[in-house]
């Protein structure tokens, strides 16, 4: 998709030298036009980035986890010891991980409330399970 057309000069030559132009193209684009004429894309976007600061939020208020930045759409940015992102891996959660500690975590159109709820309370418990009260 171009919104600059002269971005797209020759760009159908460009993919058909690289055997990436599906001979019913029209049918594999022709959902786009749904999700941008109708504003599909925008409450997607919209709802992801507010589970974003919701999920934000948890890790905020947990101690052993530290948020790198606010998030300004639909990712998170944390650092965590090792042993809690392992517990979460073990609950299921999939998050990617960065060389130095950090993690990504990524929220769509298809995140709901209850899966923000399900992974703060998965890392209530992985926390307390590493980290016992003394």
């Amino acid at each position: 998709m171009f919104f600059n057309p002269t971005l797209a000069k020759e760009f159908d030559y460009r993919c058909k030298q690289a055997g990436q132009l599906a001979s019913k193209m029209r049918f594999l684009s022709s959902q786009w036009i749904g999700l941008l004429e109708g504003g599909a894309w925008l409450k997607n976007a919209a709802h992801a980035n507010a589970l974003a600061q919701r999920l934000a939020v948890v890790f905020a208020k947990t101690p052993a986890v530290k948020l790198l930045r606010e998030p300004a759409a639909n990712a998170v940015f944390v650092t965590m010891p090792p042993e809690i992102a392992a517990g979460l891996k073990e609950c299921g959660w999939q998050f990617y991980g960065f060389i130095g500690g950090g993690y990504r975590f990524m929220c769509s159109w298809a995140t709901q409330t209850a899966d923000i709820d399900a992974l703060a309370a998965d890392l209530a418990a992985v926390v307390r399970a590493v980290r016992p009260a003394r």
